[in-house]
């Protein structure tokens, strides 16, 4: 059976038709069309053609190959065992090629095996230096590319999308939905695109201005379809597993999605970063701060981890490092929102409500949220004329409207009564959001806001529940 990589040495750069696909990779034309549909193989089409005008390039052909997971490989019948060696990135020091004629340097079959050797190594080392052929140790990275298949406009318009991706502002965020949409539409088959706009929307909720129902929806069926392209992409699954978590409330299923996406790559900060943030709600204090942890140790200059870190310790108990944590930050970078809503939150359950206020105006302008700045303008009024009780009570009412026209949470209302110590208000709105499945439900076990009930005869039973 002629290997892919023998291929290489012979075939163009550009493969026309799925006949030459198929032989290049030693398998069926019918075959090449399922694994495109199945596995993502990177052929292009002719534009204004028909569906079976189809071209490849030969060494992206090569990548895929590398980039498919071992396991993955064993189940697919009909890849030859040579083109498996490339894909893992082992030596390839005598390979079944046959040519036609006499190699050049000598007429016998030795001589010629050694001529293909020769010309195997070159390819190999050429492949290398494209970054087509992981050589170190013989093994190929551990997290594998997911943009095979790209053309080089697409390829940087992936990687401006995760830049603004990471500025976590709502310009930065929009323009990566710009992006990262127009890179599924041309290339609809590219799981790492899908999962980059199921990213997106995941942040845009809360660094923007979407609403959870609108963004978490198409989070969630971009985060489908790049599992269904790529089930081995550890991105996808954290996607999967923060929408289980957070949107529909199946804990179980998200747990089993966070493992699975830091057992595909168990380098990725923001898996144990946003796993952290699901387990500190499950109110596992002690494995989320391990696990914000280990994420800043992997990606410390990370403002969203190093944010997080510091109200998960807050949360946990460790408010004077907490606190001092956000503190600091806000004044290096005061242009990062989380440093300021969650300085908000803080300040608010120690009432130190003039900072509060302060704190959460900075938030809803880094969000552009003119209705929340109109709301706190009329809080701060209320405030001076009554103090605290009186801020309380207009919370309460802004966050009672906001909910009424399905844009609030009876859990952030509950939130509110609790720190006015309105006990029959915190059951009220608790047990409103236990039977509209609220998704900020979970937070009940850990919101500094609610701590002193959830062990109340009112509140314990929905704790338990939660489970």
């Amino acid at each position: 059976m002629d290997s892919a990589l023998g291929r290489l040495s012979v075939h163009p750069k550009r493969l026309v038709g799925w006949k030459s696909i198929g032989q290049f990779l030693s398998c069926t034309e019918r075959t090449a069309r399922r694994w495109e549909v199945y596995r993502a193989l990177p052929v292009y089409r002719v534009p204004g053609g028909t569906r079976s005008s189809v071209w490849a390039h030969a060494d992206e052909l090569a990548a895929w190959l590398r980039a498919l997971p071992t396991e993955t490989r064993a189940e697919m019948p009909g890849l030859p065992a040579a083109a498996a060696a490339i894909a893992g990135g082992e030596p390839a020091t005598e390979l079944p090629i046959e040519t036609a004629g006499v190699a050049p340097g000598g007429t016998g079959a030795t001589s010629r095996r050694r001529w293909l050797q020769t010309v195997a190594s070159v390819v190999i080392v050429s492949l290398a230096a494209a970054g087509v052929v992981s050589m170190t140790h013989g093994r190929r990275p551990e997290v594998p590319r997911t943009d095979v298949g790209l053309n080089r406009e697409a390829h940087e318009t992936m990687l401006r999308a995760r830049f603004e991706l990471a500025t976590r502002t709502p310009d930065g965020l929009a323009a990566a939905q710009r992006d990262f949409r127009r890179v599924v539409e041309l290339y609809p088959r590219t799981a790492a695109a899908w999962s980059g706009l199921a990213d997106t929307y995941l942040l845009i909720r809360q660094f923007g201005n979407v609403p959870d129902d609108a963004a978490y929806p198409e989070a969630a069926k971009a985060a489908r379809a790049a599992i269904n392209l790529d089930p081995h992409l550890a991105d996808a699954w954290l996607d999967q597993a923060f929408i289980a978590f957070w949107w529909e409330g199946d804990w179980p299923r998200a747990f089993r999605a966070f493992e699975t996406a830091l057992r595909l790559d168990p380098t990725a900060a923001n898996a144990f970063h946003w796993y952290a943030t699901a387990l500190v709600s499950h109110g596992d204090f002690a494995k989320s701060l391990q696990m914000i942890g280990r994420a800043r140790e992997l990606d410390p200059g990370n403002r969203a981890i190093v944010a997080d870190e510091g109200w998960l310790q807050f949360i946990a108990g460790y408010r004077t490092q907490g606190l001092a944590t956000l503190e600091r930050m806000v004044k290096i970078d005061p242009s990062f929102l989380s440093w300021h809503a969650y300085l908000a939150r803080a300040y608010l359950v120690l009432s130190r409500d003039a900072d509060f206020l302060r704190e959460a105006r900075l938030a809803a302008e880094l969000r552009g949220q003119a209705d929340a700045l109109a709301s706190l303008d009329v809080a701060e009024r209320q405030y001076l004329a009554g103090g605290r009780a009186a801020l309380l009570d207009q919370l309460t009412a802004s966050a009672t409207q906001a909910w009424e026209h399905g844009a609030g949470s009876p859990v952030v209302i509950a939130r509110y009564r609790a720190l006015a110590g309105d006990d029959e208000g915190v059951a009220h709105w608790l047990a409103i959001a236990e039977a509209q499945h609220d998704h900020h439900l979970p937070g009940l076990r850990s919101d500094p806001e609610l701590a002193d009930y959830r062990n109340r005869p009112q509140v314990r039973p929905i704790v338990a529940r939660l489970h």
